[in-house]
């Protein structure tokens, strides 16, 4: 199972789905030019299709088996590479910080501006995660806010396993609206965290890039 369910710290065997809505984009057909030079594309991959045509005529390969034909030759260990899939456990951050339930807002601010962070992964009285709390929260309610984050903390949340593909995680963070993903174990226990600043790093580093599809 690649996504997981938590509810106040428990794992629940309900489909993602029907708790979370979704909002990422719909999947369109292919869009028709509406302007004045639709005609002209049209033609120019007319004329495309055409000229490929030709070349296979003659016995050519086309251009893009060649080029993936010169890469393969030149790269022996490229399926062994697309074989291999970034996962979670590969990029989380951990330990991961947390906060107990008790304290205010804006206590729970002083500690994300001290740590560095944008959210929190908050704790019961025995040192349990039961839910999550992000920066955007805590403005919402107010940095100086001295009421409890205990009834305002998220309870339901969409968490990974350490074998979950980095690419399901960046499509639920559209998917769903979320900016972090929490990873537990078989056993309940929380490994680590992946928030959008994660994947962030891994493009501007350009680390792994391939793998993410």
């Amino acid at each position: 199972m690649s996504l997981i369910v938590i509810d106040h710290g428990n794992r629940i065997e309900t489909p993602v789905k029907s708790i979370f809505p979704t909002h990422g984009v719909e999947s369109t057909a292919p869009s028709k030019g509406l302007h004045d030079s639709a005609g002209v594309e049209k033609k120019v991959h007319a004329d495309g299709e055409n000229f490929t045509q030709y070349l296979n005529s003659e016995g050519g390969k086309k251009p893009q088996e060649q080029t993936q034909n010169t890469y393969s030759a030149l790269n022996p260990e490229k399926k062994k590479q697309q074989a291999t899939k970034l996962k979670a456990a590969q990029v989380m951050s951990h330990p991961v910080h947390t906060i107990a339930r008790e304290v205010t807002f804006k206590a729970a601010w002083a500690r994300m501006q001290e740590l560095h962070v944008s959210h929190l992964m908050v704790t019961d009285a025995d040192n349990e995660p039961v839910g999550i709390i992000s920066h955007i929260d805590i403005i919402e309610h107010g940095k100086e806010s001295p009421v409890s984050i205990a009834n305002f903390y998220t309870r339901q949340l969409i968490a990974a396993s350490p074998e979950t593909d980095i690419s399901v995680i960046s499509s639920s963070f559209i998917e769903y609206e979320i900016n972090a993903m929490p990873v537990f174990n078989a056993n309940n226990q929380l490994l680590g965290i992946v928030c959008r600043s994660d994947l962030l790093r891994l493009l501007i580093s350009g680390s792994h890039i391939e793998s993410w599809a």
